[in-house]
């Protein structure tokens, strides 16, 4: 097909050296033109609609004067009210969507918090087993989570019910997120949240005796129900 010299509208050279610098084929090149073409032409009509609904809007004034004068009043009226309720919804858009940003924040903080727990929960040999959509590090960090604090780096800080880091006593240095979750392997109930041997007497001791020496119940076979029912006893 022979190159045929491509003539620019009046209002879209830019568009056309747009078209050229992108090396469209023959075929595209003609079809972006009668899109161009089509666009120019919908707006001209448009443009001659607005203009015969004014001149009919203006004959309709010269006909009947008060009906317009009412006419115009309503719409003045009606553009009022439609800028109030307009500022009224940017004024709640602005005040709610402000909250629920903070809130989706909120909620990624818990769980940015929530994951780096578990991963210390499970490198202290936390189980990982779960039942009817519940975990045991579930069970504990809805009891412990308020214990500790999401740092920028990601990781976690154990704290006190201030919010301020816990200190070890002895050496004056922060207690290790791993320590303090390894320290719950003693109790009663959490204890049983942490896989161990039996006899070895780490954890809860598995029918052994606890950091104290005290006799323990064997719990490992208990259900979550018996569990929480022999805290009570």
């Amino acid at each position: 097909m022979e190159d045929q010299e491509l003539k620019a509208p009046e209002t879209g050279a830019d568009q056309i050296n747009e078209v050229n610098n992108k090396n469209y084929s023959e075929d595209e090149v003609q079809n972006l033109l009668k899109a161009l073409k089509s666009e120019r032409e919908a707006r001209k009509s448009l443009e001659r609609q607005q203009k015969d609904y004014e001149n009919q809007l203006k004959r309709f004034a010269d006909v009947n004067p008060d009906e317009w004068e009412k006419l115009q009043q309503e719409a003045s009226q009606a553009a009022a009210a439609k800028a109030a309720a307009d500022e009224r919804t940017a004024l709640l858009e602005e005040k709610y969507g402000s909250q629920a940003a903070e809130a989706a924040q909120r909620e990624l903080l818990d769980f940015r918090k929530r994951y780096s727990l578990e991963k210390v929960f499970f490198s202290v040999g936390g189980r990982t087993d779960s039942a009817d959509g519940v975990s045991f590090f579930d069970m504990l960090a809805n009891q412990i989570g308020n214990h500790f604090r999401l740092e920028t780096d990601g990781g976690i800080t154990v704290v006190d019910s201030a919010g301020d880091p816990v200190l070890d006593k002895e050496s004056g240095k922060r207690i290790n997120p791993e320590d303090y979750l390894a320290s719950f392997k003693t109790h009663p109930i959490y204890g049983t949240f942490f896989k161990g041997a039996k006899g070895s007497g780490a954890g809860l001791g598995y029918g052994g005796t606890d950091a104290n020496g005290l006799p323990v119940q064997d719990m490992e076979g208990m259900s979550r129900e018996e569990l929480f029912l022999a805290a009570f006893r």
